[in-house]
């Protein structure tokens, strides 16, 4: 394999660790092993298989005699793992954290702020680290609070993310006449710069498909869209924050005049005609090619949907809006690395810590990131000097899709908002609110409105804020 130098420990570092005797690897030193244990889908896991095995060759060739021991889960099993070994007392040196989770697991983790700001600069270009992506894992474990400027970095973010509303070109051009007859737009012709879909038009073009004599069977216009996207398009936010954490209070949803009770509202429509369908608009049938518009195209999984439907047969959008304006918004999500304090206060090898810290940062070097955005296409540009090629369409011969540049105006901040279940030490407090929804969108077409009108809104806010009270307090 041919290797590129990922940027060595700084030499004093390497100098000291010999001094004391921790160097491992040399003279017959006992060989030791990092344990990462991150969330990642079968594509990622194939990336992390050989980024690992790249930079145990690397820790040798400075004498470091360090195996990687990487293990992954997808979604619905890794966080009953990562539970399982905390219990145990057996917790991972290195693992993956949402934001919010610095919460949950503060007293596993250790502070990475002195070595971001030492020996991690060896590494890292820092100051061309998106600084929203930095931010995110800031924490002050004595107060709980999160993302502000002056507390501790508690994790090394490897990415900025988005999931961002989706179409699938080849399919939407069996309905291009007739969407263009109802004198709508298609979503590869439209000009966004001047303003987006309202959601009454996103709506009209659902519809046009739902009831198209062209439909198979197994097609399906669109999925149900963001709540929290259509919470933020009429005005509103899911939690009120302006006050900090510790008084927040979840949206108002007592008449149908708030903007989450309008966001829920226009679900219930939307499914109600049939234009979206929550049982077959799924995952599965979008990478299949059997869906319209699908709001859940994860930017680490564009690797993914280019082998399942082709590069240059699928793009992403702006989400639609009330006015058809340009103030359209998107979540920004990411993921990021923490070290254990069991591995950072190993007393057997003290210099176990920097090493994996070294590991957890060096996700955010250019050589990492190059991999991860160009190579891999798993991941957006964390680097600001990144961002301008990533969008030049020059490049689009290298990146995908051609419409790309809607995922960072999410995640760069001009159209993106954190998700409210990064505000509390879990989420769920906003059970309440997905279990009511998903009993509406699982009505389908012709009963969804009527779920709608017959669920007790009130008992609903009333439950959010009761949880909502619960979680802050942990």
């Amino acid at each position: 394999m041919k290797k590129t130098k990922w940027i060595a420990v700084a030499a004093a570092a390497v100098m000291a660790a010999t001094a004391m005797g921790t160097l491992a690897g040399c003279g017959g030193d006992p060989a030791y092993t990092i344990n990462v244990f991150l969330l990642a889908n079968n594509h990622e896991s194939q990336f992390y298989d050989a980024y690992f095995a790249h930079m145990e060759e690397e820790l040798a060739e400075e004498g470091y005699n360090y195996t990687i021991n990487f293990d992954f889960e997808q979604e619905s099993n890794y966080y009953d793992r990562l539970g399982g070994m905390i219990i145990r007392d057996e917790a991972p040196d290195i693992f993956y954290v949402r934001p919010n989770e610095l919460l949950q697991y503060k007293d596993e983790i250790t502070s990475l702020e002195s070595y971001l700001n030492g020996a991690g600069r060896e590494i890292v270009e820092v100051d061309k680290v998106n600084k929203t992506a930095l931010d995110m894992y800031r924490f002050n474990p004595e107060t709980g609070a999160l993302g502000n400027e002056e507390d501790d970095i508690y994790a090394f973010p490897k990415d900025l993310s988005t999931q961002q509303l989706g179409y699938n070109i080849t399919l939407l051009k069996k309905f291009e006449q007739e969407i263009k007859a109802a004198g709508c737009e298609m979503p590869y012709e439209k000009d966004f710069s001047q303003g987006t879909y309202t959601w009454e038009q996103y709506k009209k073009i659902c519809d046009i498909i739902a009831n198209s004599p062209n439909k198979g069977g197994n097609e399906y216009a669109s999925d149900v869209p963001s709540i929290e996207v259509l919470v933020h398009s009429y005005g509103g936010e899911l939690i009120d924050l302006s006050e900090g954490r510790e008084k927040g209070k979840v949206a108002a949803i007592d008449t149908e005049d708030t903007a989450l009770r309008k966001a829920i509202k226009y679900q219930s429509e939307l499914i109600d005609s049939g234009a979206a369908n929550y049982l077959g608009a799924t995952y599965a049938n979008f990478t299949a090619g059997r869906v319209c518009f699908y709001g859940l195209v994860g930017s680490w999984e564009i690797a993914d949907y280019n082998d399942h439907l082709g590069k240059g047969n699928w793009g992403v959008m702006p989400w639609p809006t009330v006015s058809g304006g340009t103030d359209w918004q998107g979540v920004i999500t990411s993921a990021g690395y923490v070290v254990s304090k069991s591995c950072a206060e190993n007393a057997e090898n003290p210099e176990k810590g920097d090493i994996a810290k070294r590991i957890a940062i060096s996700f955010m070097s250019s050589y990492a990131q190059n991999q991860l955005v160009r190579n891999e296409q798993i991941s957006l540009p964390l680097l600001t000097d990144m961002a301008s090629s990533y969008r030049d369409p020059a490049n689009n011969s290298i990146y995908s899709p051609d419409s790309r540049g809607y995922f960072l105006d999410v995640v760069d901040g001009t159209h993106g908002f954190l998700p409210a279940k990064y505000s509390t030490y879990d989420s769920d407090w906003l059970k309440s609110l997905d279990d009511a929804l998903e009993a509406i969108w699982k009505e389908g077409a012709g009963k969804a409105l009527a779920k709608y009108n017959g669920t007790n809104w009130n008992e609903v806010g009333s439950a959010m804020q009761q949880k909502y009270d619960l979680s802050k307090a942990k």
